[in-house]
């Protein structure tokens, strides 16, 4: 509408006026013998001759007029769309949280499932140290009241291991992931069933670990899952670590050297589980 009154806001303007004069002529000529004409009508047809020549002045009168009244209906009808793209918005990312939480949920629902021996507390991530390259260091995971975690307990999530719990506070714990050079944890290859050592390398820039104590015999490629092996009073079997990124031979001495990649992706951890027992 708005369109079409810009290409013949004149023309519509010239016939509103001419309507409205001929409007009140009639009126006026309707009324009796020796009464007096309306004032609006003599205001209106001021701009009106014998011949109905209408001036420009009374044009852009009308076409003003008109023109105020789009405007307003406009705006109006602008803060309505600005106002219904905001609850949108909102809706969106209501939605999309929601999404989120149900897969998060899933996920968990999952590793109960997958493993019902576990007693798992949840936890969530409060804190986390980053490095200069903003590679995640450590983490800090809140503690409800009489928690039951305690220092060495693992800590997983649907990926995998996480680490292990380091120290304990009154209301968080701190948390050392694979990667760290204080985590240490028996391994073995799930393909071949080598036996090794996963130690974190402490690097600033990637969460590498590496395998200690891997036979030069053993097979081992990269590709393997490395799960964690059982050994310990408090790392149960089968939990996975990471993947094998790279192999080499032993140069000197009996054991080669291997690089695996964490399955976990650290930066995106928001709850983690401890696991305080197997049953």
């Amino acid at each position: 509408m708005n369109v079409f009154w810009n290409q013949h806001r004149s023309k519509l303007a010239l016939g509103v006026l001419i309507i409205s004069a001929f409007a009140l002529i009639a009126t006026s000529s309707g009324s009796e013998v020796g009464t007096k004409t309306p004032l609006l009508t003599k205001i209106t047809l001021l701009p009106a001759t014998p011949a109905l020549g209408v001036s420009s002045a009374s044009i852009l009168a009308v076409t003003g007029f008109i023109d105020s009244f789009l405007e307003s209906e406009l705006e109006v009808e602008n803060r309505e769309l600005q106002l219904e793209n905001a609850r949108l918005r909102e809706e969106k990312a209501r939605l999309i949280g929601v999404l989120q939480e149900n897969e998060r949920l899933r996920r968990v629902l999952e590793l109960r499932t997958r493993r019902p021996e576990f007693d798992l507390t949840p936890a969530k991530v409060i804190a986390r140290d980053t490095s200069p390259y903003f590679r995640v260091l450590h983490i800090r995971i809140a503690l409800e009241p009489e928690s039951p975690i305690e220092p060495r307990m693992p800590v997983i999530s649907a990926q995998g291991l996480v680490g292990q719990v380091h120290r304990v506070f009154d209301k968080y714990a701190e948390v050392i992931i694979v990667s760290d050079p204080r985590h240490r944890v028996d391994a073995i290859a799930q393909r071949t069933r080598a036996q090794a050592v996963v130690e974190g390398l402490g690097h600033d820039s990637d969460y590498f670990a590496k395998l200690s104590y891997l036979r030069d015999s053993d097979e081992v490629r990269p590709g393997d899952l490395m799960v964690t092996s059982g050994m310990g009073e408090f790392m149960p079997k089968e939990l996975v670590i990471g993947t094998v990124k790279e192999v080499q031979s032993a140069q000197r001495g009996l054991f080669q050297e291997a690089t695996i990649e964490p399955a976990v992706d650290f930066s995106r951890l928001e709850e983690v589980f401890v696991l305080t027992g197997v049953r």
